[in-house]
């Protein structure tokens, strides 16, 4: 049985930590009732954003105990009792304003993951990637993984070989050379590699993607009448679900995209860019229409903003947009439906 341990720095974005040490800092200052409102909203959109909060409220206050953002108001009480340092942290970021406090809740983060990864196993653990970010880890032997959105890794090494398995979502793989193999689990198959650097994608249906930019990788697959087995070369790609596809080029461009939270389509319907984007997104788009859904599109799309995505899809297709607090929804106009031949 394999000694999995959790994650041992949280899997959340840069962004909610730096807007949550914002409200922290205005929720404790002279305009915190002006605020509260704003404050509230922003914590009703989903648990990564009371995550983020409470991680900043337990790092500036030096307390196990962390505050519940639901019951704090202005006019309440802390329920915290910050020490010493945490009380002279929280008054000089106030006063120094928000960008302050953002600066300054990082590195105090800095310090505790850096605490925690010396307590953490070596040898066994788990890195993961929050909806939104994405995350570059070091691994012990000098490897690196950078992570998509919403992806995780579960890591073991032992004195002859390092196997890790992607459980899900996207990840690229920077190996050290060694003597141990580097070994790749997703879906049915296996990539292996020693000093190279390659992509995996596990995709919501079981598709495996690989993805070879630098060395060599074999890639095997396993299934109920027999193993399949095929070696990359550099600038070329593969899949299986489970069946094990001829390797393809890729292009010179696209193996940059996905890390900079970007996607090309090539007359692909409307719906699968808009399911590429969601994995991206706190607020999701939503088609309105099956017709809608099946309209083609080709093109590169930054994917991580929503809003402005949603903004070029309604503007491209002449749709009508609809942002509410959980979801943005492109459906056809209601003039086109009336008067359609």
């Amino acid at each position: 049985m394999t000694d999995e341990r959790p994650d041992p720095i949280a899997p959340l974005g840069n962004q909610l930590y730096d807007d949550a040490a914002e409200w922290f800092a205005k929720m404790r200052g002279p305009d915190a009732k002006s605020h509260e409102p704003y404050f509230k909203a922003w914590l009703a959109r989903g648990a990564l954003h009371r995550a983020a909060y409470n991680k900043v409220s337990e790092i500036f206050t030096d307390s196990g105990r962390v505050d519940d953002p639901d019951r704090h108001c202005a006019n309440d009480k802390p329920r915290l009792r910050p020490g010493k340092r945490g009380l002279a942290m929280i008054a000089l970021f106030i006063a120094m304003g928000t960008i302050s406090a953002k600066l300054m809740f990082h590195t105090a983060l800095d310090r505790q993951e850096a605490g925690r990864l010396q307590h953490a196993s070596l040898d066994h653990f788990t890195v993961a990637s929050a909806v939104g970010q994405i995350r570059s880890v070091a691994l012990p032997d000098g490897s690196s993984i950078l992570l998509d959105t919403n992806s995780e890794v579960q890591v073991s090494f032992t004195a002859t070989d390092r196997r890790l398995r992607l459980v899900r979502g996207r990840a690229r793989f920077k190996v050290a050379h060694e003597q141990r193999p580097f070994n790749v689990a997703a879906g049915a198959g296996t990539v292996t590699a020693r000093g190279t650097i390659f992509d995996v994608r596990l995709a919501e249906g079981g598709k495996v993607s690989v993805a070879l930019l630098r060395g060599a990788v074999d890639v095997t697959v396993a299934s109920s009448r027999a193993i399949s087995r095929q070696r990359l070369r550099p600038g070329e790609q593969t899949a299986f679900a489970p069946r094990l596809e001829a390797p393809r080029p890729i292009a010179d461009h696209e193996p940059n995209l996905w890390t900079q939270a970007k996607g090309e389509f090539h007359d692909e319907p409307l719906i699968d860019v808009v399911t590429e984007a969601n994995r991206y997104a706190d607020l999701p788009i939503e088609i309105g229409d099956v017709e809608t859904e099946r309209l083609r599109v080709s093109g590169i799309f930054s994917l991580k903003n929503t809003k402005a995505l949603s903004i070029k899809l309604a503007a491209l297709f002449n749709l009508e947009r609809e942002v509410g607090k959980e979801r943005i929804i492109l459906r056809r106009r209601q003039d086109q439906k009336r008067f359609r031949p």
